[in-house]
């Protein structure tokens, strides 16, 4: 979901639930993948503690309005992407939440053109940012849960629903999806969800 001058939206499925995150469950591992989020080109990066972020069911029932026309369509997107209680257990076995997020300068408020731009933009530097991570993290890498801003567009048309995801250990379903309400996320980690007149932020996480 996305709105002018304000976050926008929309990262794969839930993982195991209950499993131990050894990769960044403590200060240090979350400022690793703070320094990484920033050496991507974030504007914003933020850490909330996970357990402050709340699965809410009227979230991901938005999606179901079908706005980005992928309900259905795409692999990390609901009704395909796991169940609500399948992400609250994930999210609820991670320690922290590292926030990272793009904002964008638009010429007026129907500049759609730098929108598309901006998502674009915030896209790349995310899927950057989760190549570094793997780089740096190797296989303790697999344990974070990587959510995103709007629908997964690593493939130009998802295979969805005739063949499996090409893509499974890189497809990211995004922060609604998962039940998350962005500017709640964006409160916990101490970054702003609104930054002012023709201006446009996306946003995405990282749960270690």
């Amino acid at each position: 979901m996305s709105d002018q001058d304000d976050t926008r939206e929309a990262m794969p499925a839930a993982g195991a639930a209950g499993t131990a995150h050894p990769a960044a469950d403590d200060a240090a591992g979350a400022a690793l993948l703070a320094e990484l989020a920033t050496q991507a080109g974030f504007e914003c990066v933020g850490v909330a503690d996970a357990a402050a972020l709340q699965v809410n069911p009227e979230v991901r029932a938005m999606c179901a309005a079908d706005r980005c026309h992928a309900y259905g369509r795409n692999w990390r997107c609901p009704p395909h992407c796991g169940d609500l209680d399948a992400f609250a257990a994930d999210i609820a076995s991670h320690e922290r939440c590292v926030v990272t997020q793009t904002v964008w300068q638009l010429e007026d408020e129907f500049d759609v053109e730098g929108m598309m731009e901006a998502e674009a933009q915030h896209k790349r530097r995310f899927t950057a940012l989760a190549e570094a991570i793997r780089a740096t993290l190797g296989p303790g890498a697999a344990d974070l849960l990587f959510l995103g801003a709007g629908t997964c567009t690593l493939c130009p048309t998802c295979s969805c629903p005739d063949e499996p995801c090409r893509r499974p250990d890189e497809a990211v379903t995004s922060m609604e999806a998962a039940g998350l309400l962005v500017s709640d996320v964006c409160e916990a980690a101490a970054i702003p969800y609104n930054h002012g007149p023709r201006t446009i932020a996306y946003t995405s996480c990282v749960l270690g």
